[in-house]
């Protein structure tokens, strides 16, 4: 009888370029740590349902934000500031349950972690629980370190964010790019502090790109950059930014790799125009017996 051929090896790539080169396994923190080591950047993508997240999934992002951004994205507000819980949690419910492999964070919204560690807890409690995300991120530098310690203490994945905070925009006097000057040593104390309270990785957004690039080069784990010039160790930016789907001028940082806005207007037309003939729906989209 001839031996049963032994299993092919589990790929243990976190990332890739495609479906074939998708991951096998869930994306954890160490394959992150491991890429910053080895100098490997990867890309984040804001995802706030299933469709997107299965898409990015399939195509190897190897992290998914479901961001408060979703404020300016799904719901239709000014800012992130009215984002609640309740309005993230089913969000990042749709996520985690499309997407196999990337890892999933969910955002903690303004109002909802900084009166207290005890609160954040709370907060991050919820998304794990209820939203089944990875790990959470949150607003601030320094200041958030006894909130970090608590959550990194109680088995909770965070990343921190600094530089431009979207929450703060009403304090920082609207959307200014952070970390000039004298502000660069502040940058790279909030760094250095939220590393050391326990976060995995950490957001820099709309600050000057050789700022952010000391920065990198000072921490041992990731920096994710948006708005934060070309040496992070990753770069993340809102999806309907990335494939062209919101309409108007798009903040400088910001690439469009397709025009979904254009593409989805002419589908809208010409549906409506083969309504409006009567030729849709035709004989083979209809039920004859």
């Amino acid at each position: 009888m001839s031996e049963t051929p032994a299993p092919a090896p589990e790929t243990t790539a976190p990332y890739g370029t495609g479906a074939q080169a998708a991951p096998q396994r869930r994306v954890r923190i160490p394959h992150l740590l491991t890429m910053k080591e080895k100098g490997e950047k990867w890309a984040m993508l804001t995802a706030y349902d299933m469709y997107s997240a299965e898409i990015f999934d399939e195509a190897g992002i190897p992290v998914l934000l479901v961001g408060d951004s979703a404020g300016n994205n799904v719901y239709g507000f000014e800012t992130t500031v009215p984002v609640t819980v309740d309005h993230l949690v089913p969000l990042c419910r749709a996520v985690t349950s499309a997407a196999k492999r990337a890892m999933v964070v969910a955002d903690l919204p303004f109002g909802a972690y900084q009166s207290s560690p005890e609160q954040a807890l709370a907060t991050a409690t919820r998304f794990m629980k209820e939203g089944l995300a990875h790990a959470v991120k949150l607003e601030g530098g320094a200041p958030m370190v006894p909130e970090v310690e608590l959550l990194v203490r109680a088995g909770i994945p965070v990343i921190g964010h600094i530089g431009f905070t979207p929450q703060s925009e009403h304090v920082l006097g609207g959307y200014k790019v952070q970390g000039r000057g004298a502000g660069a040593e502040k940058l790279m104390d909030d760094a250095l502090a939220l590393q050391d309270a326990g976060c995995f990785a950490i957001v820099m957004e709309m600050v000057p790109a050789p700022a952010a690039a000391e920065v990198t080069k000072a921490l041992r784990i990731p920096t994710v950059g948006i708005g934060a010039g070309p040496d992070c160790d990753a770069q993340v930016l809102v999806w309907q930014d990335m494939a062209g789907l919101r309409g108007g001028r798009a903040p400088r940082f910001v690439k469009k790799y397709a025009d979904l806005r254009t593409t989805l207007g002419d589908a809208a037309k010409a549906y409506a125009a083969d309504v409006a003939a009567g030729t849709f729906p035709a004989e083979e989209h209809s039920f004859l017996e």
